[in-house]
């Protein structure tokens, strides 16, 4: 991105930072340990064999340092249990469950997550200011419902189906990240519902989300470089500030979408779907000035 996007990016950040000051300054729990106490390696090599001795359910559980590559469980079910610096990369962890979870700096690197459910749980570092690692993972049909997601990296993920709802994704990087799937060789299908959530700042850069439903969601200074975007569903979608050079927007719904900033004379805007009132908008780009009846 451009040394102003950058800039931007940062100052973003800074105000999730501020954001999460309120709550960071709330009395912790007494079971809450943010960092791990010494000597605890033989309670957490307990946790990894207890892991692999077919447990399937964990609740209120405190993980520090669990090194779980390269293993194999599914259908785990997780509630209110904290990850610390885990390493879940190259895991087979598909159907999991996870609800009122935390994930401190954890790597999900090539993980597969297949139809995975993350629903009230938090991979945001607010102290650190760090994501999590979802590099190349497989989040097919997975959903993050009302979850913090904010600065992870899915970058190269396969992410066809995916459901990211009423969640905060600021700064996230979805770069290449796969959203279709190959039906013949002449037929794509590209499937993700990103609803009504908060992705300012995203990468989007060479995605494919044609046809997705992006509707209701904050793509406020998000990046869409390369991106194609046709047939999307963007009703009241915010797209303030984005980065449209070669986005193909044709055929798009954005009815009650905020427009601010898109040039009409950079972007193919053939066959899309807008009310009255952002016509004005639209034109604004122009040098139109437009005037109610």
């Amino acid at each position: 991105m451009s040394q102003n996007t950058e800039d931007a990016l940062s100052q973003s950040l800074a105000k999730i930072n501020a954001n999460y000051k309120s709550s960071s300054d709330k009395p912790k729990s007494d079971n809450r340990v943010q960092k791990q106490p010494e000597g605890t390696s033989v309670e957490s090599k307990k946790m990894t064999d207890d892991l692999t001795d077919g447990i399937e359910s964990f609740k209120e559980q405190i993980f520090y340092d669990l090194k779980w590559n390269n293993q194999t469980k599914q259908e785990l079910q997780l509630v209110d249990c904290e990850f610390h610096h885990c390493d879940f990369s190259n895991a087979d962890l598909a159907l999991i469950k996870a609800k009122g979870c935390t994930f401190y700096d954890c790597n999900f690197t090539n993980t597969g997550l297949k139809e995975a459910v993350f629903d009230k749980c938090s991979f945001f570092d607010s102290t650190q200011q760090n994501g999590c690692y979802f590099y190349g993972a497989d989040l097919i049909n997975s959903q993050f419902l009302n979850c913090d997601i904010s600065l992870a990296d899915f970058e190269r993920a396969d992410m066809f189906g995916i459901e990211i709802s009423h969640s905060k994704a600021q700064g996230c990087s979805f770069k290449q990240a796969n959203f279709a799937s190959v039906i013949s060789r002449k037929k794509i299908l590209c499937s993700a519902h990103l609803t009504d959530s908060h992705f300012r700042y995203a990468d989007f850069e060479n995605c494919q989300l044609v046809g997705c439903d992006l509707s209701g969601s904050s793509l406020v200074n998000a990046n869409f470089f390369q991106s194609n975007l046709e047939n999307c569903l963007l009703v009241c979608a915010d797209l303030s500030g984005i980065q449209f050079e070669r986005l193909a927007l044709a055929g798009a719904d954005l009815r009650n979408a905020t427009l601010d900033g898109l040039d009409i004379r950079k972007i193919d805007l053939q066959g899309t779907k807008i009310n009255d009132w952002q016509q004005g908008v639209l034109l604004d780009s122009l040098g139109v000035v437009c005037f109610a009846n």
